[in-house]
């Protein structure tokens, strides 16, 4: 990673200094670029500021000719209503999370499967290499460009009143999830009921009684203050992905050096939330502590309990990609 992050700092080098030798008058004649951005998250959560940074940079690298707006909190739009639009050609970027892709392509099931990766580095050699790669061109027949993954960072399990160690651990609760199938198929196997609300609902429907789990991100988690209703949290041994997308017309009739400043800046972002998404991992869990919550991390004889809870879903996995892909992300494990 840090090897593929300083060849991309380069080449984002010599780009500025390929800009620099136009005129003045080149750009003063350019037509201005507009790009809307609708983001779901807060305006203070780190994905919202990731996204904000891309749209500084490339208006430093343009000299002003793009012009990134962020829309977040789901302000202008929710992540489906935005993908609509963006298909039109209305919005022309947008990095949801990889659940929302799955009714363009169902490839991006692969993304989510849990306990599929065993670390970072395999989930990242599965995010750019060559399965992943095939996975954003599969976008293009809905009208999307796929450009690049961004790592969402730890998941967990927060619940109520019980700490999460085994599958029996699951019986009975209620598990609010993002709408994803695979997340859910794996947790009802595990025995748990899933269902799908907002994530800015869970604080109060916990408080009510409506669920007694959340299955989200970390940080996600923290920034909703989630830790006061959902005080138990276990590592999720599960992976998600930010994707990072434009409308397919609109990348197209961009000018090349335009397009590739957009396209070189989003890799480049999307590399740095890699590396700041897992770096404040124990700033969160100090947060979980002070407020009296527990975090715990399956230890290997865990993860095995757990994983042969769900070989069922790796077999549906397989009969609808075929063996050969599931294995090589799995490594045959």
């Amino acid at each position: 990673m840090k090897f593929k992050k300083g060849c991309m700092s380069m080449v984002y080098f010599f780009i500025a200094i390929l800009l620099m030798g136009f005129t003045g008058t080149t750009f003063a004649n350019a037509k201005t670029i507009d790009i809307t951005f609708p983001k779901h998250v807060s305006p203070t959560h780190p994905a919202t500021l990731n996204a904000e940074d891309f749209g500084r940079v490339v208006n430093t690298l343009s000299s002003g000719a793009i012009k990134v707006k962020v829309y977040p909190g789901s302000e202008l739009y929710k992540v489906k209503q935005g993908l609509q639009f963006l298909t039109q050609g209305s919005v022309q970027m947008m990095n949801p999370p990889n659940g929302h892709f799955v009714a363009y392509s169902p490839l991006f099931e692969l993304v989510e499967t849990p306990f599929i990766f065993a670390n970072n580095k395999e989930f990242y050699t599965f995010l750019y290499g060559k399965t992943g790669n095939k996975i954003l061109k599969s976008l293009k027949k809905s009208n999307i460009k796929g450009i690049t993954f961004a790592d969402e960072g730890p998941f967990i399990i927060a619940t109520k009143n019980r700490l999460i160690t085994k599958p029996s651990d699951f019986r009975g609760l209620k598990i609010r999830t993002s709408g994803h199938p695979i997340m859910e198929e794996a947790l009802r196997l595990l025995g748990a009921s899933t269902t799908r609300i907002p994530l800015g609902e869970v604080y109060s429907a916990a408080q009510q009684g409506v669920i007694n789990g959340v299955a989200t991100t970390l940080s996600a988690y923290t920034h909703k203050h989630l830790y006061e209703v959902l005080p138990n949290v276990t590592l999720w041994p599960g992976r998600a992905a930010y994707v990072w997308v434009a409308s397919d017309g609109w990348w197209n009739s961009l000018n090349p050096y335009y397009r590739h400043i957009i396209d070189i800046t989003a890799k480049e972002e999307a590399l740095k939330y890699d590396m700041k998404v897992w770096s404040v991992k124990g700033k969160y869990i100090k947060i979980l502590e002070k407020h009296g919550g527990k975090y715990h991390e399956l230890s290997a004889k865990e993860l095995k309990i757990m994983r042969s809870k769900i070989k069922p879903l790796y077999a549906n996995l397989k009969k609808k990609f075929g063996a050969a892909i599931v294995n090589g992300i799995m490594h045959k494990r």
